[in-house]
């Protein structure tokens, strides 16, 4: 039976998590702030001394503050320092519904509106000379949001990894169900003042590794579930058809009014992603081929910073190469 020094070698994650990830997120600051419609909304920042420069995070879909542990401390490492907000409906963040398992909104707005409220109460605060956003799947649909309703903000530049611009159908197009996505929320709101799930999802339940579209390690995928496993208040589970309708609202804005986002982006795209839809990236980069670069890792799922350490390192090394380009000047 192998000791606990050769486990933790043999599982770099687990060892990276107990010697490195959760020691920084033990020192970190948490805190919660109300937003307008008076839900309370859990964020984390680490405020390194001396930092001139701070990366703010805006998380995936059913994602929380603890999932980013290890690229906090990457960048802590790096220099930044580092804000993240948990999304209302997910995360440590408050539920709107009676469900807590319903993935839910009712315009993308609301969560963009959050992100400015953030950024005035608790970012800008800290009084750093730069400011740059990381940002992965729907949060980059929430950041690009915020950039056209708040023009005026103090980015420099962000990375979208896999960024949520268009959802994958497979061989169905996505426009194609639409119609039928709408039917079912009317005769939803006919017949129920709940907010129905979309066919097909359901409550949080832990999928096997094999069926998972997230990642191709199996020490990160065991590693989040133990996440949730640990904390079940943060588990989530699938999208209403409220929350499916409200994505595809804002990814037809971004499509339509993406080109007058001036800001520098890095667009990192997972070359097997079966979650958002790549195409939707590559339309959008070449909205403004000037300001836009795109990344293609090549054989990545959806989950870039969970993915395999040879994917992963690629991914955070363009992340920390684009940054250091817009990052405020040292001395």
């Amino acid at each position: 039976m192998p000791n606990s020094d050769q486990t933790l070698i043999e599982n770099p994650v687990q060892q990276g998590w107990l010697q490195h990830w959760q020691p920084l997120w033990q020192q970190m600051q948490h805190g919660t702030l109300h937003n307008q419609r008076g839900l309370a909304l859990h964020y984390s920042h680490y405020q390194l001394p001396g930092a001139d420069t701070a990366v703010v995070i805006s998380s995936g879909r059913i994602e929380m503050a603890i999932k980013y542990s290890a690229v906090i401390f990457e960048l802590v490492q790096a220099g930044y320092s580092v804000y993240i907000l948990d999304h209302q409906g997910q995360g440590a963040s408050a539920r709107e519904l009676s469900n807590p398992h319903k993935g839910y909104i009712s315009n993308f707005d609301q969560y963009s509106d959050d992100w400015q409220q953030f950024m005035q109460q608790v970012v800008l605060p800290g009084q750093h000379q730069c400011y740059l956003a990381l940002c992965h799947s729907m949060g980059s649909a929430i950041f690009a949001n915020y950039l056209l309703r708040h023009p005026q903000h103090p980015f420099a530049a962000a990375a979208l990894c896999s960024p949520m611009l268009g959802i994958y159908s497979g061989p169905i197009p996505f426009a194609a169900a639409m119609p039928i996505v709408k039917a079912l929320h009317w005769l939803n709101h006919q017949l129920s003042a709940q907010s129905w799930y979309l066919p097909g999802q359901g409550n949080y339940r832990p999928e096997a590794f094999a069926r998972n579209r997230l990642t191709s390690c199996p020490a990160q995928y065991q590693w989040l579930l133990s996440l949730y496993e640990a904390e079940p208040a943060l588990q989530l589970g699938g999208v209403t058809l409220d929350w499916l309708l409200a994505a595809d609202q804002v990814m037809r804005r971004l499509a339509e009014s993406g080109h007058s986002i001036e800001l520098p982006l890095l667009v990192l795209q997972a070359g097997d992603d079966k979650v958002v839809d790549n195409k939707a990236q590559q339309r959008f980069v070449a909205q403004r081929p000037e300001r836009r670069e795109l990344k293609v890792l090549a054989g990545a799922k959806h989950e870039l910073l969970l993915e395999h350490a040879p994917i992963r390192q690629q991914a955070m090394h363009s992340i920390m190469l684009f940054f250091a380009r817009y990052r405020a000047r040292q001395g």
